[in-house]
Order: structure tokens, then C-alpha cells, then sequence
């Protein structure tokens, strides 16, 4: 654990150090300066910032992942007793570093008078986004052309995509007789729509709980299947 933390911190110099690192800072100012124009509660900040926030890791984890896919890290790899160590480092630096975001975007608009929180009920947003984060992160490294094999993470973004547009469009979906499509998305995304409604509407029981439990456990087979993907992967030639 020393090592992945220490290593973490080593890929988020790494990346401080290069312009890519104006991308997650732009990307949270204007989140910060849009999302907030006109005010928002808590219930609008569980999701809507929730969400955003879980994009927000995705892409830091993307470009953590983009900084490692190189040949200078590639010597780093090879010295850690097990490779996952590294994508261990990458999932833990995205988080902090959204972490770190989040907690700047939060109480800059809670100075601002832009944002209302009502505490201690707001406590349950921690451990609601830090499942978000963490599921965020994994599903980074199946994306990423890391742990990719002859373009494996094309077909993972294209699987993504099919899901989100599926659950945006599931009334139209059934309209045309794909109820058996509609339902298999509820299910697939079940997990994250009700840990957001509940602890939107402050409902932390049963299905808060199953709905937490299913995320991290969404979170680790991604992490599982990055792992197989990237730990006998040749990384002296490049696909």
C-alpha cells in the first residue's frame, strides 16, 4: 500500500509537471463557474455534482493512465514485484486528486453562498462520492490503451456508450418493443441510480446500502479484469 501511495504520488507530479495538467483544473473551474450560476441544494449536488465528479476522475485516471503508457514508466513496471501495483497507484491518484477538486469546488461555493449543505445528513455525501470515484477510476483502466490488448478498450468505450445512451433513451426503448433491452440496462445501472436517488432524497437504508455494496463490487471487477489484461501484456513493443 506504502508503494502504490508513493508511486501515486509520483504519477500526479509527473503529471503536474506537463500542460496536460490544465485539463482536470479548466475542466472544475467551469464546472464550477456554469454548474453553479444560479445556486444549488443538496439534493442537486448529490447528483448532478456527484456526476460530475465521477466524469471528473474518469478523465484524471485517462490522463494518469496516458502518462504511464510510456516507455520511461514502463522501466518502473517492470521493478514492482506485481504490476497491478501500478494500476493500484493510478486508480488512488485519480481519486485524490478529484478529491482534492471536489473539496475546493464544494467550499469555494459554500463561501460564495452558492451552494447549501445541511450537516451532519451531508456527511453521507463522502462516502456516496468516494463509491463513485473508485468506480469511476476503474472503469478508466479498462478504457485506457494501458491495459488495452490489439484495442480491447475501443470495444470498452463503445460497450460505455451503448449503456449510457440505452438508460437515456430506456421510454423509447419500450415504446418500440425492447422492454427486455430496457430492463437489462435498469439492471446493469441499477446500482448507481439508486445510490444517487437515496442519497439525494437522504434515504441511506437497505437499498442505499446494496446499492454502495454493488458499486464497490463493480469497481473491483473492472479493477480485476484490468489486472489480467495488463499483467503479462509485452510492454517492450507496443500494439
Amino acid at each position: 500500500m506504502i508503494r502504490a501511495w508513493l508511486l501515486a504520488m509520483f504519477m500526479l507530479r509527473d503529471l503536474f509537471r506537463s500542460l496536460v495538467a490544465v485539463v482536470p483544473l479548466g475542466v472544475t473551474l467551469a464546472f464550477a463557474l456554469i454548474a453553479f450560476e444560479y445556486g444549488m441544494d443538496q439534493p442537486q449536488f448529490v447528483t448532478v455534482a456527484g456526476v460530475a465528479m465521477a466524469g471528473l476522475c474518469l478523465l484524471n485516471c485517462l490522463l494518469l493512465a496516458g502518462r504511464a503508457n510510456r516507455g520511461a514508466t514502463y522501466l518502473v513496471a517492470s521493478r514492482l514485484p506485481r504490476r497491478s501495483e501500478l494500476l493500484a497507484a493510478l486508480v488512488l491518484g485519480s481519486v485524490v486528486l478529484t478529491a482534492v477538486l471536489a473539496l475546493a469546488t464544494t467550499v469555494g461555493n459554500l463561501v460564495t453562498g452558492r451552494l447549501s449543505l445541511d450537516f451532519p445528513s451531508a456527511l453521507w455525501i463522502i462516502p456516496t462520492w468516494v463509491t463513485l470515484l473508485l468506480l469511476a477510476a476503474a472503469l478508466a483502466l479498462s478504457l485506457s490503451p494501458l491495459t488495452s490488448r490489439a484495442g480491447s478498450h475501443l470495444a470498452g468505450w463503445v460497450l460505455f456508450a451503448a449503456i449510457l445512451v440505452a438508460y437515456d433513451q430506456q421510454e423509447r426503448l419500450r415504446t418500440h418493443g425492447l422492454d427486455w433491452a430496457a430492463r437489462a440496462v435498469g439492471v446493469v445501472t441499477w446500482p448507481v441510480s439508486t445510490l444517487l436517488s437515496s442519497a439525494s432524497t437522504g434515504d441511506h437504508g437497505r437499498s442505499y446500502l446494496l446499492a454502495l455494496g454493488l458499486a464497490l463490487a463493480y469497481a473491483a471487477l473492472l479493477f480485476v479484469v484490468a489486472v489480467e489484461a495488463f499483467d503479462d501484456k509485452d510492454l517492450l513493443w507496443a500494439e
